[in-house]
């Protein structure tokens, strides 16, 4: 069963029920996703621990990454390790992959050692940032050549091919998001269910570089443009112009800081470019870009205003990641 797949949900929660292990792992994704998580998350996590206990390896998969955030229990990346190298053997494509990407390697189809491959696998080193580049200091920008592996890179281009849709941006009249002519490029939002563990390996790795931790950050979005596809100048802060947005603000925090990863540099043009810093950046594959969304006194930078320009040739690929002032409203972490 897949959780993308049309299914229909009262024959799945039945099917649940009964004690089937695949049944329960879809049925708990289904209540990790969207608006339901909210309620339903903690008994979702609970019923994916059903399903590892009973071995299904997708479903232990998952728990690796709950090991590794924290979710209902506290953070323990060794055991998240272990947890994913449990779901390789017992099968699971994704967790496989996920150990290959994370341990820099690439599959020849000879069978794996995978306790080997968790061998590999450092929790400090991985984490770890590399050295960073100032590259304006007002506004606050900086670079991280090498920031993510190309093993790391192709994996999350994988997953998130298949997801794509076209991008919004934040209406500022209904403090929600729409679909703007500003922006034609396409791309795909990690939710819960989405996420695995490279994924917030790489969040980790940010959290390190920015000293502002995880559960600030908004969920990582994957961006992806075609020839002739861009996001035009705009900032990433919120303008307090309107009483929606101001509200907003005050209920969800600012949008302080933005981190780029540049997943590959197969393409020609599709610079992100700051016109009034006189500043232009084209990062390699696995390079990363930071910049804060507001000065040192914590108000909005119009200095900040960016665009994604459009490729000339090739397609571009980028890890987009939003961080906020402050933990969203009934967060548990």
């Amino acid at each position: 069963m897949k959780p993308e797949a049309a299914v229909d949900e009262d024959s799945l929660a039945r099917l649940a029920q009964s004690g089937n292990p695949a049944a329960i792992f879809d049925y708990a994704m289904l209540l990790l996703d969207g608006r339901r998580a909210g309620t339903d998350g903690p008994r979702a996590i609970e019923m994916i621990e059903s399903a590892a206990g009973k071995g299904n390896p997708d479903a232990v998969a998952m728990t690796a990454l709950f090991e590794a955030m924290g979710a209902l229990r506290p953070q323990n990346w060794p055991k998240a390790f272990d947890r994913l190298q449990q779901a390789a053997e017992l099968g699971s494509g994704r967790a496989q992959g996920q150990l290959l990407a994370l341990a820099g390697l690439s599959s020849d189809g000879t069978p794996m050692d995978w306790s080997e491959i968790r061998r590999r696998l450092d929790v400090q080193q991985l984490v770890s940032p590399p050295p960073r580049q100032i590259l304006s200091r007002s506004p606050r920008i900086i670079a991280y050549a090498g920031f993510a592996s190309a093993a790391e890179c192709d994996w999350i281009v994988h997953r998130a091919k298949d997801h794509l849709q076209p991008a919004r941006i934040f209406d500022e009249a209904s403090a929600g998001d729409t679909y703007h002519a500003a922006r034609d490029n396409t791309s795909v939002e990690f939710l819960l269910p989405k996420m695995d563990l490279v994924l917030e390996t790489v969040r980790a790795r940010i959290a390190a570089a920015t000293r502002l931790p995880v559960p600030v950050f908004e969920p990582t979005q994957v961006l992806h443009y075609s020839v002739g596809e861009q996001f035009r100048p705009h900032h990433d802060y919120f303008d307090f112009e309107s009483e929606g947005i101001a509200e907003h603000v005050r209920r969800f925090g600012q949008r302080i800081a933005t981190v780029l990863v540049y997943l590959n540099d197969a393409y020609e043009g599709g610079e992100t470019t700051f016109p009034k810093a006189g500043l232009s950046y084209r990062g390699k594959t696995g390079d990363a870009l930071f910049f804060a969304n507001v000065d040192r006194s914590g108000h909005a930078d119009p200095m900040t205003l960016h665009a994604g320009t459009p490729p000339t040739a090739g397609e571009k690929w980028v890890f987009s990641q939003w961080i906020r002032d402050r933990l969203p409203p009934g967060s548990a972490r």
